[in-house]
């Protein structure tokens, strides 16, 4: 897996994971792309009567979508990015980066404390075996410059690091902040994706 390479390299990438990295960008950028293709063809707010109620009931929309993303960075398996992208698509961008931004960043403290509270036989029973296992690999000994720069990751799940945070040594400050960059530059990559 990519992070035992990482750890053992002291984080200078092989060039078998730098390829599978870009792979992998190039890759989502290219369904992000189709799937706004399609929202655009059959969402098209201008002539879809559920859209045009949807944008007249926005804030609701927005409250929704927040309470959505912090369920899903906490119960990790429940998918954003088709939701990111048809909200991108009908409403306001600025407001869907933002209301994105802050359920991933509170699922995120909830995902830290869970982990800092309750530990190890938590997340045993709360996460898959091959989650659990990732965050148990990763957490040892889990310096900040490790955590920045596995968090950084594209291809390594931004939500799980929180619990590896967690139950690592590191401060939620510093954990939080590094989510907060990390998810702000894969909701606006889906946004340039769009838009290019």
């Amino acid at each position: 897996m990519l992070h035992h390479a990482v750890r053992k390299h002291s984080y200078k990438l092989p060039p078998k994971h730098v390829v599978q990295i870009v792979g992998f960008i190039v890759l989502f950028g290219l369904f992000i792309a189709a799937v706004s293709a399609v929202i655009n063809k059959y969402f098209n707010p201008a002539d879809n009567l559920l859209v045009q109620e949807f944008l007249k009931h926005e804030r609701t929309a927005l409250l929704f979508y927040f309470v959505y993303s912090t369920v899903a960075s906490v119960f990790v398996p429940i998918p954003t990015l088709p939701v990111d992208v048809l909200l991108l698509n009908v409403m306001d961008p600025a407001s869907v980066i933002t209301v994105r931004l802050a359920g991933g960043l509170a699922g995120s403290s909830v995902s830290f404390y869970l982990a800092r509270n309750f530990g190890r036989p938590l997340l045993q029973r709360w996460l898959s075996k091959k989650n659990y296992n990732f965050i148990e690999d990763i957490s040892n000994n889990l310096a900040w410059h490790h955590f920045f720069i596995i968090t950084m990751i594209p291809i390594i799940n931004t939500e799980l690091m929180a619990y590896a945070g967690g139950i690592s040594k590191l401060r939620f400050r510093f954990v939080l902040g590094v989510q907060a960059l990390a998810l702000s530059y894969r909701i606006l990559f889906v946004f340039f994706v769009m838009h290019a």
